[in-house]
């Protein structure tokens, strides 16, 4: 199922419901509005995703174990802590506050709804954006660290950096090194800190990211580094970390064309809708 099948479910709409009440709005309008500041979302998600740095970002929010807090305490949307959740995502998606008006007040006039209340929605709709992208997402991780039980955040060494020799194992020996000695396997690393992204307390633009519940045990919590660092092959021949992390999200976001075949459809296919939306606009604005 996709994000945008879920909301069609009955849990979907029971949900938006518990919305259009924690925020008094009409249910009709905000079934509406949820819907299209989903797909906005949705395709700002596939526009990060389009780098490897942006799949590593994705893939942090994804697996941050508080990321389905929302689903599971659906009547607490409006609160404090849900709106500080829900604009860090909003900080990594999207990055710019100009922006998140732009959507809000895109929405609020096709919705027939005030731009206000539609801001305050944006953040509430981020976080159940992302927090069904982890609970549709978690059996193709479960299915990554099967397969490469070296990702495990718990111990382990990471894969392969750029750069580093490589080593295989054959039986219990390590192949020898040209010189005839045996080389040594790479001990466990630490990851470090990654890369900052929007959001990690950038001056003007970032928040500080939300608790980010430390006592759960996170075993997917060096994925996104690994991710960012790049150059590895997954085990098995099956492509790229990147790639394979990029076709299970891409899977839930319904949209698993690629690369190139997202830049079309975003970048294109949107183009050319949004064209054809303000002509008929134009058209039923001179009758």
């Amino acid at each position: 199922m996709t994000i945008e099948g879920s909301l069609q479910s009955p849990k979907g709409i029971a949900l938006i419901a518990q919305v259009a009440q924690a925020f008094n709005i009409n249910d009709d309008k905000a079934n509406a509005a949820v819907r299209m500041l989903a797909d906005e979302l949705n395709a700002r998600i596939q526009r990060t995703m389009l780098s490897r740095g942006g799949v590593a970002d994705v893939a942090k929010l994804v697996t941050n174990p508080a990321a389905g807090q929302t689903l599971s305490d659906p009547q607490a949307l409006a609160s404090p802590a849900a709106a500080e959740a829900g604009n860090h995502i909003l900080d990594v998606l999207i990055g710019n506050k100009h922006i998140s008006r732009k959507i809000a007040g895109r929405t609020a006039s096709r919705a027939d709804m005030d731009t206000g209340t539609v801001e305050k929605l944006l953040p509430a709709v981020a976080s159940f954006v992302i927090g069904e992208l982890q609970r549709q997402s978690q059996p193709g991780l479960e299915n990554l660290l099967r397969k490469a039980p070296e990702l495990v955040g718990a111990g382990g060494s990471p894969l392969p950096l750029p750069g580093d020799a490589p080593s295989r194992r054959t039986s219990d020996t390590w192949n020898s090194s040209p010189s005839g000695s045996q080389s040594a396997p790479r001990g466990s690393i630490d990851a470090g800190q990654p890369l900052p992204i929007p959001g990690d307390n950038i001056p003007g633009l970032g928040r500080s990211s939300p608790d980010e519940y430390p006592e759960q045990q996170n075993p997917y919590e060096r994925l996104p580094d690994i991710v960012r660092r790049g150059g590895q092959q997954f085990p098995g021949g099956d492509g790229s970390l990147e790639n394979i992390i990029r076709s299970i999200f891409g899977r839930v976001l319904g949209s698993n064309r690629g690369v190139i075949g997202t830049m079309i459809e975003l970048f294109l296919i949107r183009w050319l809708a949004s064209l054809a939306r303000r002509l008929f606009s134009s058209v039923l604005a001179r009758r």
